[in-house]
């Protein structure tokens, strides 16, 4: 395989911005609604401190307090227990 030059790479990158700006929306959409269950669940729950869902290297692996000082008081429950 050849290496691509930089006048291929920019009409590349130019080809891709399109594709990256609807990436970039759909991830700020799914984080919107993931703040929005966030809040739902807190309000349901209505603990003495506020839940979030808690990711490990990009995978959500349970349910856990959101500040690092409360987590001692309320631990994490692991995905396995929530199903």
């Amino acid at each position: 395989m050849k290496k691509i030059n930089k006048k291929e790479i920019k009409e590349i990158t130019e080809k891709l911005k399109p594709f990256w700006k609807k990436y970039v929306k759909i991830q700020n959409n799914f984080y919107k609604k993931i703040r929005n269950l966030q809040e739902e669940m807190n309000k349901k729950v209505r603990n003495r401190t506020n839940l979030e869902f808690f990711y490990v290297d990009g995978e959500c692996v349970g349910i856990g307090a959101e500040r690092y000082s409360d987590r001692k008081h309320f631990p994490l429950i692991h995905d396995r227990e929530l199903m």
